[in-house]
């Protein structure tokens, strides 16, 4: 039985420690597409911090990559909205080659992205494959809610509240979180972008969605998180001083016309040396119910969880299929192939019962 052959799609922070439990995990990497002109032509395994080289030439050039690898799944790690991901989800698809991607919006776009996110379904369909969105959020800010949510009787409110080190995730991310502007400038920002939806917002739509309850008001604001001593940004290469800002944090809400109300407050900012990352969720309702991950390590952990998803991901029926349709997220020990029960390389194939 053959490997689970795979492309990584997009070299950053995410892929490069994706790329080690991939290898880990014996899923054979026949690809590798970063559109950084550093990266191009070097080899994979050591422009991800390997130390050695894995004969896997970094390409600019997706087409020919699947033209010439026919992988099973791309692995995408390119930026977080479907809008700005869609072309690079397209071209896989296109190509017969299943997507399972970091992009947080790829995690429940119906809600935000309706009419983009059935042409990708309807576009896996036709080619026989499936896009799924992964990471942190799958069980986090989604799955393990949604576990608590089901030992309550009444459920009144749901609350979470997560926290992420914006210097762990590269410089598009710190860009995006505004580190280093000035409050007047965050305020500009505020009013004159068209901002894409919230990760908190799409967490939410997915828990709404999960428990089968209808949204009847979506509400979102966000606040600037300032600096109060200098702060070095190693995404950015900059120092930002006090006053400045670090990030910022969105406040999602939701109520339902059932009555249960989902409230999340997500911040991404530059951590000071006191700081660590926070994913703590309370239920109001009967019983009250709270969970506490500690000091939960996002980025290994949104790595960790992709991976485990790939068999889901191929076992899966054709189409955009979200974490709130697969099966509860599942440690695979050893060889990820061994973990597969519907899929083959030729393509969704059922074993018979023994």
């Amino acid at each position: 039985m053959t490997n689970i052959r795979a492309v990584v799609y997009g070299v950053g922070a995410m892929n490069s420690v994706i790329t080690r439990y991939l290898l880990d995990k014996d899923v054979e990497i026949v690809g590798a597409i970063s559109r950084s002109p550093d990266k191009v032509g070097k080899d994979l395994g050591e422009v991800t911090g390997l130390d050695r080289r894995l004969g896997v030439s970094i390409s600019d050039d997706p087409h020919e990559v699947f033209t010439r690898t026919s992988p099973d799944i791309a692995v995408v790690a390119i930026t977080s909205y479907l809008v700005d991901a869609a072309e690079h989800f397209r071209i896989a698809l296109s190509h017969g080659v299943n997507v399972i991607t970091l992009s947080e919006e790829a995690l429940y776009p119906w809600n935000t992205a309706p009419e983009l996110t059935a042409e990708l379904d309807a576009l896996a369909k036709e080619h026989g494959v499936t896009i799924t969105g992964g990471g942190f959020q799958d069980s986090f800010w989604v799955n393990a809610v949604a576990q608590l949510m089901g030992t309550a009787h009444r459920i009144d409110s749901v609350t979470g509240t997560s926290s992420w080190n914006v210097d762990e995730y590269g410089p598009e991310l710190a860009e995006l979180q505004q580190v280093g502007a000035t409050i007047e400038e965050f305020d500009a920002w505020c009013r004159e972008a068209v901002r894409p939806p919230t990760f908190g917002r799409i967490a939410l739509d997915a828990l709404v969605a999960g428990a089968g309850l209808t949204p009847k008001q979506i509400l979102t604001r966000t606040e600037p998180e300032l600096a109060h001593e200098t702060l070095h940004c190693a995404a950015l290469g900059i120092d930002v001083p006090p006053g400045k800002c670090i990030g910022f944090t969105d406040i999602d809400e939701i109520r339902t016309e059932e009555g249960p109300v989902f409230v999340f407050r997500m911040s991404g900012r530059l951590y000071g040396p006191d700081d660590s990352d926070v994913n703590e969720w309370t239920i109001h309702g009967e019983p009250d119910l709270v969970m506490s991950n500690g000091t939960p390590p996002t980025m290994a952990t949104t790595c960790t969880q992709l991976v485990n998803r790939i068999p889901d991901v191929l076992d899966a029926d054709p189409g955009f299929v979200t974490v709130v349709d697969l099966p509860r997220l599942r440690y695979r020990h050893g060889r990820l192939h061994d973990h597969l029960s519907r899929w083959s390389s030729d393509r969704y194939i059922v074993r018979e019962e023994l």
